[in-house]
């Protein structure tokens, strides 16, 4: 049987993280344990260029405070005079020998790193859940119909795809008139599909599908709008009726059996929590430092950001982004002991210095 599900042949991505984690789960046996094992390697490995980043932010920061009562005065005095008054401060730049641009390269090397991680990883942790949900689907397919197909059921024709073999006995099957013999076909395939989604199945914690995101509105079985979305069907695709009514067929069943509320809004609720408490940390160890305005829509922004990822995507992306806050907030603290150990070295240096300009 050949239709526009002929392309349902799923291949395994092989994108760089997807082969990663793929290689990693193979040694721990656990997707999501493998996700936190590599936002720690991948902290370990940024962490020389986040600590660079906040040790040039925090020498800025009080280099800016330093000058403050100077710049002050010059936006005051010339402020009917804007470019005499940037030519001030450019020169009050100079003479303290503050370069404003200095610590900003270091900043955007490592917002671009951050970024290019986050939306690479987002893309591959995508392709991996549609992978999963679709190779689950037709282990499910083949399960439900072997005992009935028997014989008949060959996996390895020539361009036919697990869907066009399953199907038309998945259609069959429905079809038959109601009676015991229907009953027991049902519930033998039924009872195979219950099997072998409880050997495929990938769950962490109280998860019961990590492809799925932690929320009360979401089944750990997947409705087939559902699966549409994560398995990236086309809109052809997600319009077919067949389809759907062979999804429906396999998976219904199993929702009432098996299904269940796939979470409760824990990650999200850990994730946002994480991050504003990393965020006003940073902001108050800046005010700490000298910084004379600290705002908090930053903390607030990425707070939501994080949020929203959570709630809206897999739950092993949402372990990704927890990982990453908890080590940073684990971080802060050591990268301030690192500092103030730094600073009160280079005092200690600079006391005889001092001393001779005082005499």
């Amino acid at each position: 049987m050949a239709n526009i599900i002929s392309s349902l042949l799923v291949a395994q991505p092989k994108g760089m993280w997807e082969t990663i984690i793929t290689f990693f789960e193979s040694g721990i046996g656990n997707f999501a344990i493998s996700i936190i094992l590599l936002t720690l390697i991948i902290k370990l490995i940024m962490s020389p260029i986040d600590f660079f980043n906040r040790r040039t932010s925090r020498n800025m920061s009080k280099m800016q405070a330093k000058i403050q009562p100077q710049m002050d005065a010059i936006n005051k005095k010339y402020a009917n005079d804007p470019n005499l008054k940037n030519q001030k401060l450019s020169e009050l730049y100079k003479r303290e020998k503050i370069n404003p641009m200095g610590s900003c390269w270091v900043m955007i090397l490592n917002l671009g790193l951050t970024l290019a991680i986050f939306i690479t990883l987002l893309n591959g942790m995508n392709a991996m859940a549609s992978y999963k949900i679709q190779d689950q689907y037709e282990k499910l397919m083949v399960a439900y119909v072997q005992d009935y197909a028997g014989e008949e059921l060959v996996l390895d024709e020539d361009g036919a795809s697990v869907y066009d073999i399953c199907a038309p006995f998945v259609i069959e099957m429905n079809s038959l008139e109601e009676g015991e013999e229907k009953t027991a076909i049902l519930n033998t395939a039924n009872a195979n599909v219950i099997e072998v989604y409880e050997q495929t199945k990938e769950s962490f914690l109280w998860i019961d599908n990590i492809w799925m995101a932690d929320s009360p509105f979401k089944d750990s079985v997947p409705s087939y709008s559902e699966y549409a979305s994560v398995a990236r069907l086309s809109n052809e695709e997600k319009n077919n009726e067949e389809f759907k009514n062979v999804y429906d067929h396999i998976m219904n069943p199993l929702r009432e059996s098996e299904g269940r509320t796939n979470g409760y809004f824990i990650l999200l609720i850990i994730c946002a929590g994480v991050t504003f408490l990393n965020q006003w940390l940073v902001l108050r160890k800046n005010k700490q430092n000298g910084a004379k305005k600290v705002g908090y829509g930053t903390a607030i922004f990425m707070t939501a950001f994080m949020a929203f990822f959570t709630l809206f995507y897999t739950t092993m992306f949402s372990l990704y982004m927890i990982t990453g806050q908890i080590v940073g907030l684990i971080m802060t603290p050591v990268y301030d002991a690192i500092n103030d150990a730094i600073d009160k070295h280079q005092e200690k240096k600079n006391e005889p210095k001092d001393r001779l300009k005082r005499i």
